[in-house]
């Protein structure tokens, strides 16, 4: 069996979406070379409170001199002050550790903005019908140009049986851009991916997100059902 795949992606960081659309097939038999960096991501249910496992990242990152100006601050009453240097902080963290995916879940409809999602209650689905994915990553790098950081992102999707028979895949079905003033952190990618052609059973779609402005890689899997 060879069913096509229809998909649309959007991206938002903060509460702001860019539509994309690609139609997949079976790919070809050379492709984008896969980032250096790999993790993969077990499936995930279907609560909207579920965090996924981070993967294991690298050796342990020093903030302690950004904590003690944060907590300098604070203790002076100057607030903002104590929040810059928590997001320095957290920026050294982020920029360290693996491409991860904090949330991937089925959603009843389109998110309105990061962490703005309405979770389905049944991996379940009539033949045709769209499967919407809200997923939360962390992690992703910036590209510095000039006073702007950049995300440049690209998605993989490789559709299988509960058994793990490959149907269909396609690297680089999509590409995200953005560029910002600011190091981004509230970022999510929202997926429809609408198969036709495939017959009432279990199936696995793995989603492949790399990280072109950090070099790193993550996958995650979901579970659905077509039903008869």
């Amino acid at each position: 069996m060879h069913p096509t795949a229809l998909k649309r992606c959007a991206l938002a960081a903060g509460l702001l979406a860019w539509p994309l659309a690609a139609e997949a097939q079976t790919p070809p038999s050379t492709g984008a070379t896969p980032a250096p960096v790999q993790q993969a991501v077990p499936p995930v249910q279907q609560a909207p409170d579920t965090v996924l496992p981070a993967p294991v990242g690298p050796a342990a990152v020093d903030i302690s001199a950004a904590i003690k100006r944060a907590q300098e601050a604070a203790s002076a009453g100057r607030s903002t002050e104590a929040l810059d240097a928590l997001d320095e902080a957290a920026v050294t963290i982020w920029e360290r550790m693996p491409l991860t995916v904090r949330r991937a879940t089925l959603v009843a409809e389109e998110p309105q903005g990061y962490g703005v999602f309405n979770p389905r209650d049944s991996s379940s689905f009539d033949a045709g019908q769209p499967l919407l994915v809200y997923v939360e990553l962390n992690g992703q790098g910036w590209r510095r140009s000039g006073d702007l950081f950049r995300t440049d992102l690209v998605l993989d999707f490789e559709l299988r049986t509960k058994d793990g028979q490959a149907l269909v895949a396609q690297q680089a079905f999509n590409t995200i851009a953005t560029a910002s003033r600011r190091r981004n952190r509230e970022f999510f990618v929202y997926v429809t991916y609408s198969f036709s052609g495939v017959e009432p059973g279990d199936y696995v779609v793995r989603t492949t997100v790399r990280d072109r402005a950090g070099s790193k890689q993550t996958s995650f899997d979901l579970s659905f059902t077509v039903k008869p």
